[in-house]
């Protein structure tokens, strides 16, 4: 997991020197990536050099940036359906603020079961 914070970390400052917006979820990541290990999540992989993909419940999720999330940026967790391409399904999770990341951290594992189960 240290290996994968520190890539995208460094993702980070070397492709968005200057942008404040997308450099401050960097405080953000750890938070999310423990958050994911700790519910159990599989195959845990880095995609298209900016997205995380991780397996739970056999159904396979994506993290990644938005801009739009929050008004200056966030992290989004995002269903994958089947198909070429990886589409996207629904949002299950946008992370704002670095609280909404310990809450990624916290409680992952009921929003995973949560959206899955409704």
């Amino acid at each position: 997991m240290e290996r994968i914070a520190e890539y995208f970390v460094n993702y980070l400052f070397n492709h968005y020197q200057g942008v404040r917006h997308v450099r401050r979820v960097a405080t953000w990541i750890g938070l999310i990536l423990k958050g994911i290990e700790r519910s159990g999540a599989d195959n845990i992989r880095i995609n298209r050099s900016r997205q995380l993909i991780f397996d739970y419940r056999d159904r396979p999720f994506k993290v990644r940036y938005n801009h739009q999330v929050g008004g200056r940026g966030g992290i989004e967790i995002v269903e994958i359906l089947p198909g070429r391409g990886a589409p996207d399904g629904e949002i299950v999770f946008q992370a704002k603020n670095l609280q909404d990341s310990d809450d990624v951290y916290q409680k992952l594992n009921d929003i995973l079961n949560n959206f899955i189960d409704h």
